[in-house]
């Protein structure tokens, strides 16, 4: 099955009536069409538009001077400055907006950083402390002074906290990244589990095992 196509390569003169008619034609209609000037420079729908807009009678041809080009395209009047003022405001209000968006989720991002950082850091130092409960430094082995089942609760009695909730585990409040976080620890057994509340959700939550509980006979 064999297909073809076809342009038509059509050169007009604005000054001719007919030239300025067919173009008249050729907009009205939805049909595709690519203008060019002699320099073979691509000529805009709108910039085609303005130019027919230059002749002040269709049916009668005429050149226009450099003053007269001037006059028709290097101002603008009161209508089209109010129309370009408010489509402005309206670009500068939305990237005004967009600009306050980024820089608030920067700052969120920021926080957020903060934050997990000093609750890393914490169940870190948790943690050493658990591993080193109960540990004879001296022989490197482990006495562990409470009975099977019993070592989460012995190690966070010897934390000595002080409990703002009785209820809940043992909570306290901590101050992580210049945030205000609820650090709740509660006994399992030989193992603990260590969670973090901030803005009335949980930020994060972990389990340790105390390496004392193989040491027990």
């Amino acid at each position: 099955m064999e297909g073809s196509i076809s342009f038509r390569i059509q050169y007009l003169d604005l000054r001719e009536e007919e030239a300025r008619s067919i173009i008249h034609q050729v907009l009205e209609t939805s049909k595709e069409s690519l203008f060019e000037d002699d320099s073979g420079k691509r000529i805009t729908r709108e910039h085609l538009l303005s130019s027919l807009n230059a002749f002040e009678n269709e049916y009668e041809s005429s050149d226009l001077s450099l003053e007269d080009l001037e006059e028709l395209t290097g101002g603008l009047g009161l209508p089209e400055a109010l129309v370009s003022s408010t489509i402005l405001m309206t670009m500068v209000a939305g990237t005004s907006g967009l600009f306050t968006n980024g820089m608030n989720a920067v700052g969120n991002s920021s926080i957020q950083d903060a934050l997990n950082a000093g609750i890393r850091a914490d169940i870190e130092s948790i943690r050493h402390d658990l591993s080193s409960h109960n540990l004879n430094d001296a022989t490197g082995t482990y006495r562990p002074t409470a009975e099977d089942g019993e070592i989460g609760q012995d190690f966070i009695d010897s934390l000595d906290l002080e409990d703002i909730d009785v209820n809940s585990g043992t909570q306290t409040r901590e101050n992580f990244g210049g945030q205000s976080v609820i650090r709740t620890i509660k006994a399992d057994g030989n193992s603990i589990t260590v969670t973090y509340s901030h803005s009335g959700g949980v930020a994060h939550s972990t389990s340790m095992v105390a390496p004392a509980a193989g040491w027990l006979s």
